[in-house]
């Protein structure tokens, strides 16, 4: 996505609430935002991708839990 404008970034994304433990994971498509649930799981918050075919792959659906070990 491309935006022309004069706008701040800030206003347009505005940044998450930085008390949260997310993280920014990157993979070969893009990257993921991940929270921690626990010490042992993280769940997929947002895939962030220019790749469309990324958004069709069930790992990385929203909401979808990682297990660590």
């Amino acid at each position: 996505m491309i935006l022309y404008t004069t706008v701040p970034e800030e206003l347009i994304f505005p940044h998450e609430n930085s008390t949260t433990n997310q993280i920014v994971v990157d993979i070969k498509e893009g990257q993921l935002i991940l929270e921690q649930v626990s010490n042992q799981q993280l769940k997929v918050v947002r895939l962030i991708s220019s790749d469309p075919n990324a958004y069709l792959n069930e790992n990385y659906s929203p909401g979808r839990m990682i297990s660590l070990f």
